[in-house]
């Protein structure tokens, strides 16, 4: 008995430093898009459209809960809803932070293209924080090898006004479209990349990759910096994580017209009752 008892100390004991293997078995469940009002019988409250859990053996189409929203309803996943016009595809296509490029800024000065070119990196920090794993330090958490093929995702972005004066009168309005392209319009659009100088376009080489796969251009147009900036915020919410796949996923074609609703906003914080630590509230801060 007190060799089969060091027998399984000794097992125990190499199971702890022994590697622990990974892999990923397919959910059993799905999320399908409910509008049928069933929630008013429950809760007294109309719900136009909701995504409720099923078993993904019932399922037509597999799809995880991001996945849902952003496709059941007219307005995704989007807040506060766009004032102007929202046409969001039923179609979403998978990519990795690695193949989303922005391949060409257009500005009326340096000081405009610099700044578009500094949050554009603050963006791509987005798409790391939306993966689980992210630690931080802007490390990519994605795999280079993701379970699905994923498409190229290539932005262009246009200011019109040089002016970065914030006030009241500050045009901020903004449009974003997606639209699908071909394995050549990606291999000709990927020669550009960002522009460093008043209204240039740098070229570099263009990535075997993209002429390997099809993929999507989105183009964020505004009349000032404000405006794009809020552009690359709305478009932020127009991709999620996809916890199926490992990937991020957004629209295979899309378009919003948007404005701030009020000349103003603002927050206030009554750090009187509810104490905030300054991490906290530079992180609201950043957050408006």
């Amino acid at each position: 008995m007190q060799s089969l008892w060091f027998l399984l100390l000794a097992f125990f004991a190499g199971a702890t430093h022994a590697e622990i293997a990974s892999f990923r078995l397919p959910s059993p469940w799905s999320f399908e898009c409910d509008k049928t009002n069933s929630s008013f019988r429950t809760s007294g409250h109309l719900i136009p459209a909701r995504c409720v859990k099923v078993p993904s053996s019932s399922s037509e189409k597999v799809q995880g809960l991001q996945a849902c929203k952003m496709t059941c309803g007219s307005k995704g996943t989007l807040w506060p809803t766009p004032t102007g016009q929202v046409q969001l595809s039923s179609d979403l296509v998978h990519f990795i932070p690695q193949d989303f490029r922005v391949v060409s800024v257009s500005a009326p000065s340096e000081d405009v293209s610099n700044m578009i070119n500094q949050f554009a990196d603050v963006f791509r920090e987005y798409l790391y924080m939306m993966n689980p794993d992210y630690e931080g330090e802007y490390k990519n958490p994605f795999s280079e090898t993701p379970f699905i093929n994923g498409k190229t995702v290539q932005v262009s972005i246009s200011v019109e006004s040089e002016d970065l004066t914030l006030d009241t009168e500050t045009d901020e309005s903004y449009s974003i479209s997606i639209q699908r392209m071909s394995a050549n319009e990606l291999s000709r659009n990927s020669q550009t990349d960002r522009c460093e100088g008043p209204k240039a376009t740098q070229r570099v080489k263009s990535k075997g990759k993209a002429e390997e796969a099809p993929g999507i251009h989105i183009t964020v147009s505004a009349k000032t910096y404000y405006g794009a900036r809020h552009g690359l915020e709305t478009l932020s919410q127009m991709i999620t994580y996809d916890d199926l796949s490992d990937t991020l996923q957004t629209y295979s074609t899309a378009f919003v017209d948007d404005e701030p609703s009020f000349k103003h906003r603002g927050l206030l914080l009554d750090t009187s009752r509810n104490f905030m630590s300054k991490k906290v509230i530079k992180k609201i801060i950043q957050g408006m």
